[in-house]
């Protein structure tokens, strides 16, 4: 069973003395841990004692990139089947199902844990209730991002049952915001009192600390994310078509991504004229990200449909204004609207470009709405803070679970 072998993590210090295992059906992307892979480095220096279930096959392959210092556990047998949904304003999401190896339950109800930390509704995360409650009792953290609506979440009554009975089994339910907080609550009827609101999910790819600079020649403005329909980039270039020509000779704009749009977005933006100024970088990896946000002033997130875009949180971390989506379910958390971005319609490019215009014009605001941005993830969604969040509620639910063992 060589392929089960732990990977051994490095010591670091404890401020939490329990012993905690993260199951869920992937971290990050291939057998790179990406954004879990910083919340986790600030976790484990919290959290000593920390170990992470991954997917066999995947480190089979390619061991998994483990800088953190992580206890890697390759127990996880798995295969995928995609699936599209359509979020509420008909916009395409494809996600996937994933189907364990049932014995799972028995791998993680096998571990010297005191805590199992899993993530919503997927078919390990409820293998992994399953060890929690019916083979050995352990203390069961589940995280819940928000309410999944926008990205299309099932109404079949069938698997409103199964989602009902999962939140009854957790000792202690994390969700990043007041809209998971109300869609555990008078969706899934889950327990007010073993619900917490505080992030679990954030990401800032390393990078150089972040310039409040305003003597850059341009606006610079940056995209990170795919470059399909759902994304919406083909809406900013929209706006910038309706910008004065002035306007766009004192903007910089910076796109990272691929995908299936790309060829007519950039047959489509040659037309503005922005020459050097306007420059498709392709796919990066997550560790090359860094300095992309740290040269940038605005970042733009257009997207039609997303659930809860990290790419906000990342703009937060370098200190970006934003110009987020109101179909992007993180614009609540991540938009204080006017003082550090502005939540847009991208499908009212005359939105979009309006504020373009503004920020172009007036770079001390645009510094003042940086220094906002900044403040407001240093207060909320750093990775520390956020790895504290877990922490905290990962010790409640131990302690929720001695009472639920006591009949109290």
């Amino acid at each position: 069973m060589a392929e089960l072998t732990v990977i051994e993590a490095t010591e670091a210090g404890s401020r939490y003395p329990m012993r905690v295992l993260w199951v869920s059906h992937s971290f990050g992307y291939g057998n790179d841990l990406m954004y879990f892979g910083e919340i986790f480095r600030s976790f484990r220096s919290l959290v000593q004692d920390t170990a992470v279930v991954v997917d066999v096959a995947k480190n089979r392959m390619a061991p998994f990139r483990n800088p953190y210092g992580l206890k890697l556990l390759p127990i996880l047998r798995q295969f995928r089947v995609p699936v599209r949904r359509r979020g509420e304003n008909g916009a395409e999401y494809r996600t996937e199902v994933v189907v364990p190896d049932p014995l799972l339950a028995v791998r993680v109800a096998a571990q010297k844990v005191d805590v199992l930390i899993t993530i919503e509704f997927t078919p390990p995360a409820l293998l992994t209730m399953l060890a929690s409650r019916a083979l050995r009792r352990k203390a069961l953290l589940l995280l819940i991002e928000s309410d999944p609506s926008g990205r299309g979440g099932s109404r079949n009554p069938l698997v409103l049952r199964v989602k009902r009975t999962a939140v009854s089994l957790a000792d202690t339910i994390q969700t990043n915001n007041e809209n998971g907080r109300r869609y555990l609550v008078e969706e899934l009827r889950a327990d007010p009192s073993r619900i917490v609101v505080a992030p679990y999910l954030t990401s800032r790819p390393p990078g150089p600390e972040a310039e409040l600079s305003a003597d850059a020649p341009a606006l610079r403005l940056l995209f990170v994310n795919s470059i399909v329909p759902r994304k919406g980039l083909m809406e900013c270039i929209a706006a910038l078509e309706r910008v004065s020509p002035m306007v766009r000779a004192n903007v910089d704009l910076t796109i990272i991504g691929d995908g299936e749009s790309r060829a007519e977005i950039e047959a489509r933006a040659a037309g503005l004229g922005m020459g050097e100024r306007l420059r498709f970088l392709g796919r990066k990896t997550y560790d090359e990200l860094g300095p992309y946000y740290a040269a940038s002033d605005v970042l733009l997130i257009p997207s039609l449909a997303d659930y809860r875009s990290l790419a906000g949180f990342e703009g937060l971390g370098y200190g970006l204004v934003l110009l987020s989506s109101k179909y992007d379910g993180a614009s609540a958390e991540t938009v204080l609207d006017g003082r550090n971005g502005y939540v847009i319609d991208p499908l009212e490019p005359d939105d979009l470009a309006g504020r373009l215009t503004e920020l172009a014009s007036d770079r001390e605001k645009v510094r003042a709405m940086r220094r906002t941005s900044l403040d407001l993830y240093d207060s909320c969604f750093s990775l520390e803070r956020v790895a504290g969040n877990i922490a905290e509620c990962a010790a409640l639910a131990i302690e929720s679970s001695g009472r639920r063992k006591n009949g109290r």
